[in-house]
This record gives C-alpha cells, sequence and structure tokens, in this order.
C-alpha cells in the first residue's frame, strides 16, 4: 500500500513539475517535504519543516507530522503528546495517535496507552484493535478476553501488534483447538495459503511435516487426493483433504464431489456439511443447475454468510421462490435485515401470494430508504406515493461559513497540491460531526471548487434532509450528452457510469489502471481513441477530459452494440468484459435485476446495481422518469 501510494505521489509531483503551474515558494517546499517524507530523508525533512514553521505556512504542521512520523520510535513520548495536544483538530491527528498507540503497546506502556486511548477516534486499526484489548485485560478480566475472540477469527492476515494478544486467548483457552480450524477453513476459504500454515501452529497436534502437505493440498489437490498423503484420523488430515476437495470445486464441480464420495465416509457430519456448503457455492458462482441440490446436503445453520446468500441467490436465478423465502427465513438476522434480503422476500412473498401485508410491510419500509433496493421496492408497489422528502438548499452565508473552517482551509492548499490523500483526510475530520445542513453546505462549497468526489459523498451522507442535485452532480452535461448523442446512446447511462467510475474526477486512476472520469484501461483506451478517430492520440491523453469522455462513449456503444443494446449486460461488461457478461446469461430470460444479484463478482455485482440506480436516479433529475428502476434494467434474454 505504501509503495502504490508513494508511486502515485511522484505521478502528481512529476505531472505538477511538467505543468509549469505558478507555485508560491512555501507551496513548492510542502512539496519537497513530502517527497522527503516519501523518500525517508529526515535530514532534508527537517530543513524543509523549520523552513515552512519558520514562514508560518498553513501546511508547517503537516512537515513537522511527516517528520515525526519517520522518527516516531526515536523521539520522547511527551513531545508526541504534546504535538497532537497542540494540533488535535488536524486531519492528521488520529494518524499520529494511532502510530502512537502501537508505539505505547511495544513498550508495554499500558498506563499511558489507556491514556492515550480515551482520546482515539477509531479508524478500523486492528493493530489498535489488539493492544486495547490486550490492556483491558491486564487492567480487568479474562472476560475481556472473550470480547475480543472476533479479532481472531477473521481471515484476514492480522498485524504482528496481535500476537501477544492471540497467545493470551490460547493460553486462557479462548482460543481452544475448534477456534484454531475454524480460521483455518476461513483462510484456507479464500485460498490465503501462507495464512492457513500460520494458524496450523497453533494447533495441538502441529507437526512441520504438516506445513508441506497443505502445500502439496495447494499444489496438486488431485494428487494429494489420490496418494492419501495424511490420515483421516487427524483433524489435520481431514481439514488438509477437505481444503484439497474444495480447490478441486473452484474448478470443476463433479470432479471433486465424485472424489469426495470416494472418502465421505471418513467424514463427519460437519465436515460433509461444510464440503457441501463449499461446493455449492462455487457451483452456484458458475450458475450450474445442480448447485441447489449440493446446498441441500448442507445446513444452513451452519453455514457463513457467503455461503448461504449464494445458496439464495441459486434458487433465485432459477425463480424457485419457495426456497428463496425458506433460505431467507433461516439466515441470520442480521443478514436477513439487509436491504438486499428484505427486498428478495418481499418479492417471494408476493410471487407465492403469501402473506401480502407482511410483504407491502417490508417495501415501504424499504421504499423510504435511499439506494438501489429502496427504489426497487418503490416500483413494486402499486398506487403508491413516495414519501416527501425534506428538501434543503444552504445558504451562501452557510456555504461561507463552511469556508472559513480552518481544517477547509487547509484542505483547499492540500488540493490545490494535489495532495489528496492528505486534503480527502482533513475534509474528513472537518466534516465528520456535520449536521444534513452542513453537509449540504460542505457538499456545495465543494462542488465550487471542483470537487466532485468530494461533493458527491459528502451529499451522500445526508440522512434527513437531502439535495439530489449535489448528490447526483453533472458537471459535465454538455460534453457528456454531446459525446452520448454522437454515439447514438442514453446521456444518463454515461453519467451514471461516469458517477460510479470516478465520481467525475479526470485525474482519477484506479489500482489496476484504469485512468479518466470514464476509468479506461491504456489498452482500451488505444483500441478505442482508434476506432473513434482520435488523431495522433497519445497515453498521455487518457487524463485529457474530452478526449477521456470521446473514447469512453465510443467503447460504451461498442460495448452496448455487442450486448445487441441490452444496457445492464453492457454495463456489466464494461467492469468485467463483454465475454464475462454474456456468460452470466442464464438458459432462460431473467429479470434483469436477478441478473445484476446473481453477478459472481462482487465488486461487478455492486457495480451494475449502483450504475442502474444513478441512471434512474438522473433520469428524474432531468425529468426523463417514466420507467420504475426495474423496468429500466429490463430483461437478459436466454444464453444462446
Amino acid at each position: 500500500m505504501r509503495q502504490l501510494f508513494v508511486s502515485l505521489f511522484f505521478i502528481f509531483y512529476f505531472a505538477i513539475l511538467t505543468a509549469n503551474v505558478s507555485y508560491a515558494a512555501g507551496d513548492i517546499n510542502v512539496l519537497k517535504a513530502r517527497e522527503a517524507y516519501d523518500k525517508e530523508n529526515a535530514t532534508a525533512l527537517a530543513e524543509l519543516a523549520n523552513q515552512l514553521k519558520a514562514e508560518k505556512h498553513i501546511l508547517a504542521p503537516y512537515a513537522q507530522y511527516w517528520l515525526m512520523m519517520l522518527q516516531l520510535d526515536a523521539m520522547d513520548n511527551e513531545r508526541i503528546e504534546a504535538f497532537l495536544a497542540q494540533y488535535e483538530d488536524y486531519g492528521f491527528a488520529q494518524r499520529l495517535r494511532d502510530a502512537y498507540l502501537r508505539k505505547l503497546g511495544k513498550q508495554q506502556n499500558w498506563a499511558q496507552f489507556n491514556q492515550e486511548f480515551s482520546r482515539y477516534q477509531s479508524i478500523d486499526n486492528t493493530a489498535v484493535e489488539c493492544l486495547a484489548a490486550e490492556a483491558k485485560e491486564l487492567e480487568q478480566s479474562n472476560s475481556h478476553l472473550l470480547a475480543a475472540k472476533y479479532l481472531w477469527l477473521s481471515e484476514h492476515d492480522q498485524p504482528s501488534d496481535c500476537d501477544a494478544l492471540f497467545d493470551k486467548m490460547q493460553a486462557a483457552g479462548v482460543i481452544d483447538e475448534e477456534a484454531v480450524w475454524q480460521r483455518f477453513r476461513m483462510a484456507s476459504a479464500k485460498n490465503k495459503i501462507s495464512l492457513a500454515k500460520a494458524i496450523l501452529k497453533r494447533s495441538n497436534d502441529y507437526q512441520t511435516k504438516q506445513q508441506s502437505m497443505l502445500g502439496s493440498a495447494y499444489q496438486s489437490p488431485e494428487n494429494f487426493l489420490k496418494k492419501s498423503l495424511t490420515s483421516f484420523k487427524t483433524r489435520f488430515g481431514r481439514e488438509a483433504s477437505l481444503y484439497a476437495l474444495i480447490q478441486l470445486a473452484k474448478k470443476d464441480t463433479w470432479q471433486a464431489v465424485a472424489a469426495f464420495k470416494k472418502i465421505e465416509s471418513q467424514f463427519n457430519a460437519d465436515e460433509k456439511s461444510y464440503f457441501y456448503a463449499m461446493a455449492g457455492m462455487h457451483s452456484a458462482k458458475r450458475h450450474e443447475p445442480e448447485a441447489q441440490t449440493l446446498f441441500e446436503k448442507s445446513n444452513v445453520l451452519t453455514m457463513n454468510d457467503e455461503q448461504v446468500s449464494w445458496y439464495a441467490r441459486a434458487a433465485l436465478r432459477v425463480s424457485d421462490w419457495t426456497q428463496l423465502l425458506a433460505i431467507i427465513n433461516q439466515m441470520k438476522p442480521e443478514l436477513a435485515e439487509e436491504a438486499r434480503w428484505r427486498y428478495w422476500k418481499a418479492r417471494a412473498l408476493i410471487a407465492l401470494k403469501k402473506d401480502n401485508k407482511q410483504a407491502v410491510d417490508l417495501l415501504v419500509n424499504l421504499g423510504v430508504e435511499r439506494h438501489y433496493y429502496g427504489w426497487l421496492a418503490q416500483g413494486e408497489l402499486k398506487k403508491y406515493t413516495p414519501p416527501t422528502l425534506l428538501e434543503y438548499k444552504p445558504t451562501e452565508k452557510e456555504i461561507a461559513y463552511v469556508a472559513s473552517l480552518d481544517g477547509v482551509k487547509r484542505a483547499k492548499v492540500l488540493l490545490d497540491l494535489d495532495l489528496r490523500w492528505e486534503g480527502k483526510l482533513e475534509w474528513k475530520n472537518v466534516i465528520k460531526s456535520f449536521d444534513d445542513k452542513q453537509l449540504l453546505a460542505a457538499a456545495y462549497f465543494a462542488n465550487q471548487q471542483s470537487w466532485y468526489d468530494l461533493a458527491i459523498n459528502t451529499a451522500d451522507d445526508t440522512r434527513g434532509a437531502h439535495d439530489f442535485s449535489v448528490r447526483y452532480l453533472m458537471p459535465y452535461k454538455t460534453l457528456m450528452t454531446k459525446a452520448a448523442q454522437q454515439q447514438a446512446i442514453d446521456g444518463t447511462w454515461v453519467h451514471g457510469i461516469a458517477r460510479q467510475e470516478s465520481r467525475f474526477m479526470h485525474y482519477a486512476k484506479s489500482h489496476a489502471g484504469a485512468a479518466g472520469v470514464m476509468q479506461l484501461m491504456p489498452t482500451t483506451a488505444r483500441w478505442a481513441a482508434k476506432k473513434a478517430g482520435v488523431n495522433g492520440y497519445k497515453g498521455s491523453m487518457i487524463h485529457d477530459l474530452g478526449t477521456n469522455i470521446t473514447i469512453g462513449t465510443y467503447y460504451l456503444a461498442h460495448t452496448l452494440e455487442v450486448m445487441n443494446g441490452n444496457k445492464i449486460m453492457a454495463t456489466a461488461g464494461y467492469n468485467a468484459g463483454p465475454g464475462r457478461a454474456k456468460r452470466w446469461l442464464a438458459p432462460q430470460p431473467l429479470e434483469g435485476a436477478i441478473y445484476a444479484e446473481t453477478i459472481p463478482f462482487d465488486e461487478t455485482r455492486v457495480y451494475v446495481q449502483r450504475v442502474m440506480a444513478n441512471m434512474y436516479m438522473y433520469k428524474k433529475q432531468t425529468g426523463e422518469a417514466r420507467l420504475t428502476l426495474k423496468q429500466l434494467m429490463g430483461n437478459t434474454p436466454a444464453k444462446p
């Protein structure tokens, strides 16, 4: 992550230097200070920090913060605390406190840790959570170790700061043998083989040779199972075999099932249930009709959220409403209460003509929520009048107040210098306690500054008062509408794509390398530029607003043509590739919402749903909303 951030910083820094942008000497020193920090050049950074302090530059504390982060381990705790007290309201304060708490944990300075932790505003840092749990255990009792068990039961590789806590939890019996194997399954299910090997070491029956044996199950599951490399009498032997079987199931359902049948008698009921749940999940993601049969051999009550969700999707895919309703009714309450499953439960009740009042209540309650499933729910209700929302337009005075805040002033300088990570941190710090009216004033200010991503995201946070014109901005409406008309595609669809892809920020760049407002991959951009007749196209032009929109709308039109005019498939194809979008078709026509719900890639599923919701809201904004969201999504054809 740090390497990625450094590389992105240099891209921005290089762009600043080569664009001949005029900056004051102090601003240049800020950029130099950031560069010195990235290069871990404490000597140069210290000199620049002193210069900025002498100049009383608004970002001088940032240079001091960067220097402190480089020298934190060697620095006196009193100096760190004094700095935190002085700059408590800065965006970096919690990041520094986060690092300081980890330092105190390493020092086993629990008294000071607890004092500093009382000022900590969580930024979802597992290392600090582990240290806090360790501090509580020392201060109070082992009951706090049990409360921290969720930190162990994670599919993620936890930081080394958690090791001491996990040792204490294991010594106290909180991490027992069953908990070891529970986490082993969580890691192996996500194919995190290194983590699975590390977890093995906490088993009571751990042997060094198990490392290479598990590696064999990972490298060649067929050979591992054929050679019977381990004994089924041990827990490791059965779990390693299950891992090999599930590796097979990821590629070929029936090869895995056939291999399992040969040794099924060696497993207990829980292990059999686990195999069938995993095999069913992978089968369901491939949209195989056998998925439901496999799930039926498992116990719904022992399935994790992902497994039971795919069980429900397998039933939904074939419109088995009876089975879908039964599955949702057996979900854990927190999962069943998700908007997704409340909506599909209502749909199942309607399809089965059961308990119409419950279905209507579910839909009415969903209908007041401002998201994809809420808008789908509204379309299901006959003679439904959507709730009147409190619309609010901030006054010039309210917007000016936001602009006057010190944190916003710092954010503006940071964003003007393309130090976007720090700028966004300042912005989030400022608005974290805002009410709806203040959020909308902040969103208006951000829009005035052309910070379209911050404007949209800030307006998205309101709960009681709304302004959908800023939540669904159209900053390049003329340009995008014209480009859409030239390609004979729907301009609101183009806006829906751009809002989801980049929030209309022309310099946006994804981890995968997609760039610009329309988030085009370099190879796709070159191909589309040639086809669209963009003369003299160069890779650097991908961030040019007009060029990006021109070639992006061309590629959208091309994808739509490949999908025979089906927008929901074209949207999926734009994100995951046209070939995949076609593979996800069913043997029978599907309702668009069902096609979207059963997309096997989490990212693409959410992407398609949000783009279609965006398009629906843009149509309402432009006065084109004659269809419900469900109607707008239409149907997908049967697979040829």
